[in-house]
């Protein structure tokens, strides 16, 4: 009956010492969490500031890239109008207008 009562009282003080061990633990670790979740915390503040400027960089390139393609459109008219000048011309030049050939 001895040993009962004397493993009863050694499962009891290792539970004792557990609970005591594991409270020291949490309380040394305690300062840890919280830098480790202040660290978290500003972590996804910066990561949220990249993603907005992300989102802004985007929206500016497309922009830029719609004027881009709108002076390119402005050039390209502006070019073949000024290819079809010289047909332009001919055309009137050729045009007979009986009162002025009438002058010669």
């Amino acid at each position: 009956m001895f040993i009962v009562y004397a493993s009863l009282i050694l499962i009891a003080a290792s539970l004792i010492f557990l609970g005591i061990y594991a409270f020291k633990t949490y309380k040394d670790a305690k300062p840890a969490i919280k830098k480790l979740t202040a660290i978290s915390t500003v972590m996804q503040l910066k990561a949220n500031q990249v993603k907005n400027g992300v989102d802004e960089l985007t929206a500016t390139q497309k922009e830029i890239q719609r004027d881009i393609n709108f002076k390119k459109q402005t050039f390209n008219n502006t070019v073949a109008a000024v290819k079809e000048t010289p047909k332009k011309i001919k055309k009137w030049w050729n045009i007979k207008i009986p009162f002025i050939h009438q002058i010669k």
